[in-house]
């Protein structure tokens, strides 16, 4: 059996797919954010002010790919950074008055459209693919406590 045919391949070709199709609907709306940014600005709108380490965490993603994307966000003013206060050696990241307006327009979007993922499941058969999608995230990240 191929690995994308095994129940957890058929998952991540989903996953796969719905992040596609989500960036295509960010893209159509406005074109210079991308789901990773948006996904940032989603952090942030939920939490202002975090390091930039706190956000790769969060985000489950390498140091050097949040650096890439606090570059372009900033660069498109999305975000801007500050020193920290308590650790001069550390900045802060905070969401900007533009960066909050796009947050607000797409982050309704995202909801929409995973909402949509599980039109045609009763409550049963959500609540089974609840427990298991939980299962596997806190496999990945056992923090984890969304």
């Amino acid at each position: 059996m191929k690995a994308y045919q095994t129940t957890t391949g058929k998952a991540w070709i989903a996953m796969r797919l719905m992040q596609n199709h989500i960036q295509l609907e960010i893209q159509q709306r406005h074109s210079g954010i991308n789901v990773e940014q948006l996904l940032m600005l989603m952090e942030l709108d939920f939490e202002d002010g975090l390091r930039p380490t706190e956000i790769a965490k969060r985000m489950m993603r390498s140091k050097g790919t949040v650096s890439s994307l606090l570059r372009h966000a900033e660069k498109n003013g999305f975000i801007a950074s500050a020193a920290d206060a308590s650790n001069r050696n550390a900045k802060r990241i905070f969401i900007t008055q533009e960066g909050k307006k796009v947050h607000d327009q797409l982050a309704p979007l995202v909801s929409a459209e995973l909402n949509l993922c599980m039109d045609g499941f009763n409550e049963q058969e959500i609540a089974v693919v609840d427990k298991v999608m939980l299962h596997l995230i806190k496999r990945f990240n056992p923090e984890w406590n969304g």
